[in-house]
């Protein structure tokens, strides 16, 4: 449940454990494509986890309710890395298919699902960290919409709500599933990028692998 504060409070935190969790599940994601879907071949698959424990060990050895900068930084590296890694895993999926390199039904449903699943992780991890400045900026500042207007933010203030990680997952989710925010709009120019980006990458896995899967499988 996303935390209500009081409109002025200062010395609030967000837990960063939840974004942590869902990068090691994206990160596991990529790693169980098959090798002629990771780019660079099998090799580079083994660059993920390295990054995924370096992450751990600097959380672990930091507060987990405290902003770290290393972290933040370490965290935003490794959200690069998978969002290039997923979408050219796309890409040389959709290049499979259309020289019909062989992909089997159950290979294309299960990387499809494995594609579109981290899409979505990935870019709920951007949007918690591009909102506002990041998490640590929207704790300083008092409690308001800015990339995103949330429709908690559409009732008459003062505000004591803010938005946790798993609002923004929720956004990614809503975003790769329908094209289009739910409940939640962009308000920046980036932020509509970012969601644009994602809607390109869902489509693609909606429309040519799950098609292409389908009929295969019949």
């Amino acid at each position: 449940m996303s935390p209500h504060v009081p409109h002025d409070a200062t010395d609030w935190r967000e837990s960063r454990w939840p974004p942590l969790i869902a990068l090691v599940l994206a990160g596991a994601l990529y790693v169980l494509l098959p090798d002629r879907l990771i780019l660079g071949g099998g090799y580079f698959g083994w660059v993920v986890p390295v990054l995924e424990v370096l992450l751990i060990i600097v959380a672990v050895v930091t507060d987990p309710r405290r902003e770290s900068d290393m972290r933040r930084r370490l965290g935003i590296a490794l959200a690069i890395i998978i969002t290039i890694a997923n979408g050219a895993s796309l890409v040389m999926l959709i290049v499979g298919i259309a020289y019909e390199s062989g992909f089997q039904g159950h290979d294309l449903v299960w990387a499809g699902i494995d594609i579109w699943v981290t899409n979505a992780i990935i870019f709920g991890i951007w949007y918690w960290e591009m909102d506002g400045g990041g998490p640590r900026r929207r704790a300083e500042a008092p409690a308001g919409y800015t990339d995103f207007l949330f429709p908690q933010y559409q009732v008459s203030g003062p505000w004591t709500w803010r938005p946790a990680f798993l609002d923004y997952l929720f956004v990614a989710f809503t975003n790769a599933a329908s094209f289009a925010p739910a409940d939640t709009l962009p308000m920046t120019t980036r932020a509509k990028a970012l969601m644009s980006l994602q809607s390109i990458i869902s489509l693609g896995v909606i429309l040519i692998v799950a098609a292409r899967a389908i009929n295969i499988l019949h």
